[in-house]
């Protein structure tokens, strides 16, 4: 899936049509559009519309336009007023819908999740679940793992969903959980626990097998290339059980001194964002990385290897969308590539996303 067109019924809002490469999109300053861009795209992806509660916006109907097979497109019609009116049309080329009256699909967000899925069919279900480790914006970069939704969460939450990733069984992951909880009860029965202990034995011994696959060296190696890329520096990526037999990830970056921790979180989630694109690039999946700000950050000294691994991306068939303000970008040669080869709009005071309201 690509991101092929965003589009509003209202002028107001700036029509996007991105190229299925790479695209950048620059802004002269802060607050002219740049992370409300990667909210409306969560939105239009059937997700959250809180940002989008001001009474300025009731009448608008956002549009979104994805590539999911060479000659198959999936447009995404949805309403801010109502809960049961999101629409969907399959083309079979590029299209404007504002006034098509004729969708194939009519529904609330749980119909409309169940018709996209079945059409994208992709390698892993449920993808409003892991979007957004493609689609980071800077509220998403803090931690490379977990994700603002999950924050509030109990750990297993995020950890099922990187071992999901990595074609781990979460089942067996919560099941280790599980019995741990059934262990502390003070009321547990003798026989109840000795029934426990012993399968929780067993599920350890599983875990132990599940770690450890062709697939997740593959990941290990692909990671490890972005982290050079990018980083210029030895960059690994690591998963064991921990003291408590629990699943745990890490990352390990070798001579990391000169990074400060949220500069370092931010790079290292667009490499992990980065990896996880190619190792799918061949199975049916996301094939976006979509990065809000990768330039900005203290001490970020790392353009050249952040635009490589941008054109490494585009070359094995990954689209990028990613945006900055212009005074982030440095190197004056990459500046003036971007501009000339591969923008794809530019926000400014005067020219916003959404329009003054």
């Amino acid at each position: 899936m690509k991101i092929s067109k965003l589009y509003a019924n209202n002028d107001n809002f700036k029509t996007i049509e991105f190229d299925k490469g790479i695209n950048f999109i620059l802004s002269s300053n802060n607050g002219v559009g740049k992370t409300s861009l990667f909210n409306l795209i969560d939105f239009c992806l059937l997700g959250d519309k809180h940002f989008l509660g001001n009474e300025h916006f009731k009448d608008y109907i956002f549009y979104i336009e994805l590539q999911i097979a060479s000659n198959r497109y999936i447009t995404i019609k949805r309403p801010i007023v109502g809960g049961k009116n999101i629409e969907l049309k399959i083309t079979k080329q590029k299209s404007m819908l504002l006034d098509e009256k004729d969708f194939n699909k009519k529904g609330s967000i749980g119909v409309a999740k169940s018709f996209f899925e079945n059409k994208a069919n992709y390698s892993i279900n449920k993808f409003r679940t892991y979007i957004t480790y493609f689609l980071r914006d800077e509220n998403n970069q803090s931690n490379v793992f977990i994700l603002n939704k999950n924050k509030a969460s109990h750990e297993i939450e995020y950890k099922t969903l990187i071992s999901k990733f990595l074609g781990i069984d979460g089942r067996k992951l919560r099941k280790k959980y599980e019995l741990d909880e059934l262990i502390k009860k003070e009321d547990i029965e003798p026989t109840v626990l000795k029934t426990a202990q012993s399968d929780l034995q067993k599920v350890i011994e599983e875990n132990k097998k599940l770690i450890n696959s062709y697939f997740i060296d593959r990941f290990k190696n692909i990671f490890s290339k972005y982290g050079r890329i990018v980083l210029e520096k030895e960059v690994t990526f690591l998963i064991d059980l921990n003291t408590s037999n629990d699943i745990e990830f890490s990352i390990n970056v070798g001579n990391n001194e000169e990074l400060n921790d949220a500069t370092q979180q931010k790079l290292l989630s667009f490499i992990f964002a980065s990896a996880l694109a190619e190792i799918y690039a061949q199975k049916k999946l996301i094939k976006f990385v979509a990065f809000d700000s990768p330039f900005h950050g203290d001490k970020n000294t790392y353009e050249n290897g952040i635009y490589a691994a941008i054109h490494q991306l585009d070359r094995i068939g990954i689209q990028t969308i990613i945006t900055s303000n212009e005074d982030a970008i440095k190197d004056k040669e990459i500046l003036l590539e971007i501009k000339d080869q591969y923008l794809t709009d530019y926000f400014s005071d005067s020219d916003k996303l959404m329009g003054d309201f």
